[in-house]
């Protein structure tokens, strides 16, 4: 508990007006489950349109990417969208993982 007491008394009051719990241990908790949830929604909704861009989940796209079925497969859009849904993905997978541990 000795490092909270360095937090800043003006972080440790809007945490605990944000969550509306006083024990800052807890608030911090619930702060950085909500923060996860809220990226997980964004990421979600970028994987989504790549999903419906290609019509596929990444799996797939990755399977067809590496059987070469892609077109375009090494056009600069097409590159970096496979690379950043990809990055998407593994960080999705990270985030849901800190969710069922966390609740």
């Amino acid at each position: 508990m000795e490092t909270l007491k360095q937090i800043p008394k003006q972080t440790k009051k809007m945490l605990t007006d944000i969550t509306g719990e006083p024990r800052l241990d807890i608030a911090i908790s619930m702060t950085l489950k909500d923060a996860a949830k809220y990226r997980l929604n964004e990421i979600n909704e970028r994987i989504r349109n790549f999903s419906d861009k290609y019509k596929a989940d990444f799996d797939k796209f990755e399977k067809l990417w590496k059987e070469g079925k892609i077109k375009d497969k090494f056009s600069y859009n097409t590159e970096k969208d496979y690379l950043e849904w990809g990055s998407l993905t593994t960080r999705k997978n990270k985030l849901e993982r800190i969710l069922k541990l966390a609740l």
